[in-house]
């Protein structure tokens, strides 16, 4: 390309995700869904709620649900530090619990790519840093062996340029891990900085 005669170098295509400018919004929780988070869907209401097995995640995924207006309600710590998160039962959750539905069962949309905002809220609610420096991305233990969910799950961060290996139970999963430098950078560029008082050593990046 040239501008007056002049050779410009090559352009820098920004992110289409732009991660910290991203304002919390009900599709988030789409993250939430692809991890282990349950839905109910009653008439013309739904709510979303995740059990979590840390203070930081509860206290992240509630301020992330209250910027985006959901009402979070979270329950007291039980003897094991595991408290459960969940939305008020409002209809702006329909149309994102409908869509991950096929009957009763939770399902990975046909083509779904996931957003900044559900790869923040899928890392907040079951991401990891291993002991090795990879980066895992807990999935329903109760699908571990639904290889076509969690082959639907790594499609879905491949199409968002972040590569993956299923993990199953018997190597600290069900996970998609992130084994590779590449993959690891693409997925902090696209949560950005850490929500405030999560520990830098637990968050990518």
């Amino acid at each position: 390309m040239s501008e007056g005669g002049r050779r410009l170098g090559p352009v820098t295509q920004l992110s289409f995700f732009a991660a910290d400018e991203h304002v919390p919004e009900p599709t988030d929780l789409e993250g939430a869904l692809a991890a282990r988070g349950q839905s109910t869907l009653t008439g013309a209401l739904a709510q979303v709620s995740v059990v979590l097995d840390a203070a930081w995640r509860a206290d992240a995924l509630v301020t992330l649900l209250s910027e985006a207006g959901l009402d979070p309600v979270r329950s007291a710590a039980g003897p094991d530090g595991r408290c459960t998160v969940s939305t008020a039962r409002t209809s702006v959750l329909v149309p994102v619990v409908r869509r991950w539905r096929r009957g009763a069962v939770t399902a990975v949309p046909d083509g779904w790519t996931p957003s900044a905002g559900a790869l923040r809220v899928w890392f907040v609610t079951a991401g990891r840093i291993s002991a090795s420096g990879a980066v895992d991305l807990g999935i329903d233990a109760g699908v571990e062996q639904h290889a076509p969910r969690r082959v639907a799950l790594g499609e879905a961060l491949g199409r968002a340029g972040i590569r993956t290996t299923y993990v199953g139970p018997r190597g600290d999963g069900p996970l998609l891990r992130l084994g590779t430098a590449r993959a690891r950078s693409r997925l902090a560029q696209t949560l950005g900085a850490a929500p405030p008082g999560v520990p830098s050593a637990l968050w990518p990046g």
